[in-house]
């Protein structure tokens, strides 16, 4: 038997929504913020530091849109969503935009754009989003409207590090094959008339303890093989089993 890989599994960082302090003042009349403004301020702020600018990609401008739409549509000021699902996990696998890293800063209550990145900027968790030199793509979204007893406007943008389809799972078509040879190998060596005629001949493989170690690897490679069969990328309890699975060998 061999060690499993370890795999490098796809982040995701969700600084706490933030209100800056002009909530309290009436948005109305106030001019059309455009979302492309945020991306601008941020490249300056960015370029001050040394940071390559932010590249605007049109499926992280959708997700964006996506996930201000339903923080106004159910007055919730969150990166979880109960209500349609529609969170920086999920919107970004339906729009089939693979990542190795990928952040939200979502922000309530700016007068413009160059208000929303002044309050991140004096965040301490959102200033590292905007000035963070390993970050290369971005979307933006801005809404107005009436959220409990204020009308504001309320942006979301996005940060993400592409990646190729093997960084996004945590694993390969390569990987995937080897973990199903292993599980084939494990069913023949469980196979309960193999196991037995090792019992016969005495084999002291074959104990009782090994059979509950053996059963658990095998129940181990088959959570993650039926995962990797669905194509979905692989999380931080798969890497859990995988280290468990190591350890019994």
């Amino acid at each position: 038997m061999t060690y499993l890989p370890i795999p490098q599994i796809a982040e995701i960082y969700l600084p706490d929504p933030l209100e800056l302090a002009s909530i309290s003042s009436s948005v109305l009349g106030a001019q059309t913020i455009d979302p492309k403004d945020i991306v601008k301020y941020v490249n300056i702020e960015r370029a001050k530091v040394g940071s390559k600018e932010l590249r605007i990609s049109p499926i992280l401008m959708q997700a964006a849109q996506l996930r201000a739409d339903v923080i106004l549509k159910y007055q919730n000021f969150s990166h979880q969503d109960p209500h349609e699902n529609i969170e920086l996990t999920t919107v970004l696998p339906k729009l089939d935009y693979q990542f190795r890293y990928a952040s939200e800063n979502i922000g309530m209550g700016g007068l413009s754009g160059e208000d929303f990145v002044g309050g991140f900027m004096n965040s301490t968790s959102h200033r590292e989003n905007l000035l963070s030199p390993h970050l290369a793509d971005t979307g933006v979204a801005v809404v107005t409207g009436p959220y409990k007893q204020y009308y504001v406007n309320i942006a979301v943008q996005l940060f993400a590090i592409p990646g190729g389809k093997k960084e996004y799972l945590g694993y390969s078509d390569k990987e995937t094959s080897a973990y199903k040879k292993q599980l084939s190998d494990l069913d023949a060596k469980l196979n309960p008339i193999v196991w037995n005629m090792g019992k016969l001949t005495k084999n002291k493989q074959n104990s009782n303890e090994k059979y509950k170690t053996l059963s658990r690897q095998r129940e181990i490679l088959k959570t993650i093989y039926s995962h990797m069969t669905e194509e979905k990328p692989l999380t931080n309890e798969h890497v859990a089993l995988i280290a468990e699975y190591n350890s019994k060998i």
